[in-house]
């Protein structure tokens, strides 16, 4: 069930279905690109985290 409440894929999900209703959705600039912010950031950390929690950094620091 958390992979169903990540951003990225619920506006993934939102959008598919926006686009199976044939809907004339329209987003103001401003919205749009706030939106565009929140995922970039939201990918962003949830990356960070994971490579934050991997032994990749670990074995470069080693070097």
């Amino acid at each position: 069930m958390p992979s169903f409440v990540d951003p990225a894929i619920l506006f993934f999900v939102s959008g598919m279905l926006a686009d199976l209703l044939r809907s004339n959705l329209e987003i103001p600039p401003q919205i749009a690109r706030f939106l565009s912010l929140y995922l970039l950031m939201a990918l962003g950390l949830k990356g960070g985290f994971a490579l934050a929690q991997s032994c990749w950094l670990t074995i470069r620091a080693k070097r």
